[in-house]
């Protein structure tokens, strides 16, 4: 959380030097910049990047507080620090509520005090990035997710009222098929709500060990033994070295994407071929597939929750199973990459860290 970029604004020049001064002996490699108003403030904002501003209360044209409020309207998470002179530290305290990260009296800067507040602003910038990116993400993910359920909440309604009717109307022949319709929509509803309860889950860590590659492979095919023989499909896995992760994430990751490669394919002989490459600690995981393929322009689009490329009369499915992947992989500080090519199959790329 050192700082590597700082940049001082002060239009007394003998404090802006003693600051700049103090901040490099204080972050020893770090890159100071010093400027003498608002103004210069917001140009060098602009043209660098910056890992904490100290700024100065008192300055003509612009003061501290009006320069902060710029600084943070174009560049919202960017820790400010306001450095105050005697008697300036209830505008600074009123200050830290209207966009300045933290403060600092004058008086009181020693290279401890100055690691503490920098330090400190860094820290609590950090956090509301991730808060209001994590907050971005679950919003878009609920409003998504409650379209995706109107659709067979309504099929539920209307399969309901069609079977209160036949009973009504005698015709009892129509039952059975109104039943299927209804239990097919409320399966569909029940597994989006499946679907989200992993999704929300996976925000908590999970616990990582040694995992046998290998053996995940070989029990997922077991697993997906039945659908591979009614796609007509095939699964070809080499040896498979240990990674480091989570066994049940492992598993759900490498099922997404072997089911995917067998659903979105038109082969008369679907085929996902899972092969592994290791070097310098990573583990490379590559799972292609002789299906439909996937436009290049769309290859981060299918990680964002609820992305479908097709309809589902087409091709059945949430439209999740992607995003959970990479959410998962990520929480295991691995990733996932998709290759993709017009004109039919997709390989998606997994990295993971090999087990010691």
């Amino acid at each position: 959380m050192t700082a590597q970029t700082l940049l001082i604004v002060d239009d007394d020049q003998a404090e802006r030097d003693l600051t700049a001064r103090l901040a490099r002996d204080t972050f020893p490699g770090a890159r100071v910049r010093a400027v003498a108003d608002a103004l210069a403030a917001r140009e060098a904002c602009n043209q660098d990047v910056f890992d904490c501003v100290i700024l100065d209360y008192n300055m003509p044209g612009m003061d501290g507080l009006a320069c902060a409020q710029r600084l943070r309207a174009s560049h919202p998470y960017l820790p400010i620090v306001m450095s105050t002179g005697y008697g300036d530290e209830m505008l600074a305290a009123h200050a830290v509520t209207s966009g300045v990260t933290d403060y600092i009296p004058k008086s009181r800067i020693t290279a401890q005090s100055l690691t503490r507040v920098v330090e400190n602003a860094i820290r609590i910038t950090r956090q509301a990035r991730v808060i209001d990116e994590q907050r971005n993400e679950l919003e878009n993910f609920a409003f998504a997710l409650a379209h995706d359920f109107k659709q067979p909440i309504r099929q539920i309604t209307t399969f309901a009222n069609l079977v209160s009717e036949a009973i009504h109307d005698g015709r009892a022949d129509e039952i059975g098929q109104h039943l299927s319709f209804l239990n097919d929509a409320a399966r569909r509803l029940g597994s989006l709500v499946d679907v989200m309860s992993q999704y929300t889950l996976l925000g908590q860590p999970p616990a990582i060990g040694d995992v046998d590659l290998g053996a995940v492979l070989t029990n997922v095919r077991a697993a997906l033994a039945c659908y591979i023989e009614e796609r007509g499909g095939r699964v070809i896995q080499d040896k498979a070295p240990r990674v480091r992760g989570n066994e049940a994430l492992v598993a759900q990751v490498l099922q997404n994407l072997i089911v995917n490669g067998l659903k979105y394919n038109n082969s008369a002989n679907p085929t996902v071929q899972i092969t592994t490459e290791a070097a310098s600690g990573q583990c490379v995981i590559r799972v292609k597939d002789n299906g439909i393929g996937i436009e290049p322009q769309y290859a981060e689009e299918i990680f964002k929750p609820l992305v479908r490329l097709h309809t589902k009369a087409e091709f059945a499915g949430t439209g999740l199973g992607l995003t959970l992947a990479r959410k998962a992989l990520a929480a295991m500080d691995g990733s996932i990459l998709c290759n993709a090519q017009s004109g039919g199959g997709t390989e998606f790329v997994v990295t993971m860290a090999l087990a010691a």
